[in-house]
């Protein structure tokens, strides 16, 4: 029987995109054998299997560990902009609420390059899941992927620099993170206004 999956604000599915293991392992946290996730974590200690337990609870806070790295400039930028009624510290207070869920509550996005999770309309955006050129037509309102690859991408330069790219993208539906391609293009979406996300990087 598949354990639960836990709800996690920021992944939606991270049996199939993480470095989750359902067969039970060490915990290096509690000691105890539970599915979990391989990592990595990065901190001032060594550890390389953590449960799901421990992940969910926030046991990486004390451990002094970490998973991602979120973009804590465009973050505090937006809810400045967005939210200028409040105070410096209450924002900074949001800020590091969200950031410590994201960052230590939170199943490592496995990709080529590290990156900085996206922000949209001051909160982080929700990881949906890997995506090749079949996923980005759909998401085309006119049907044309690379267009809309052009246009939802962070550090993509225009559409020539798009049909660049493109060719590269995988041609097929991943359903999980097993099989990797040169290129990788990850699916993000703003927990407000549900715009569209991407980031992509290479090998």
């Amino acid at each position: 029987m598949n354990p639960s999956i836990p709800s996690y604000r920021y992944f939606t599915l991270p049996h199939q995109f993480s470095t989750y293991r359902p067969e039970p392992q060490r915990c290096e946290l509690c000691d105890r054998s539970l599915p979990g996730y391989e990592g990595p974590f990065f901190g001032k200690r060594e550890v390389a299997f953590v449960c799901e337990e421990c992940l969910v609870s926030g046991r990486l806070i004390e451990a002094e560990l970490f998973t991602n790295r979120g973009d804590t400039a465009a973050l505090e930028q937006q809810l400045a902009h967005l939210q200028p009624e409040l105070t410096s510290q209450t924002r900074q207070v949001l800020a590091q609420e969200q950031t410590r869920e994201l960052e230590q509550r939170t199943p490592h996005l496995v990709t080529w390059q590290d990156f900085l999770w996206p922000v949209h309309c001051g909160e982080y955006c929700r990881f949906l899941k890997e995506i090749g050129q079949p996923g980005l037509n759909r998401l085309a309102p006119d049907g044309r992927g690379m267009v809309f690859f052009a246009e939802h991408a962070l550090w993509m330069e225009g559409l020539a620099h798009a049909e660049e790219v493109w060719p590269g993208v995988r041609p097929d539906i991943p359903e999980d993170g097993q099989v990797a391609y040169a290129i990788g293009v990850y699916l993000f979406q703003c927990q407000h206004c549900h715009e569209a996300v991407l980031l992509w990087d290479a090998d």
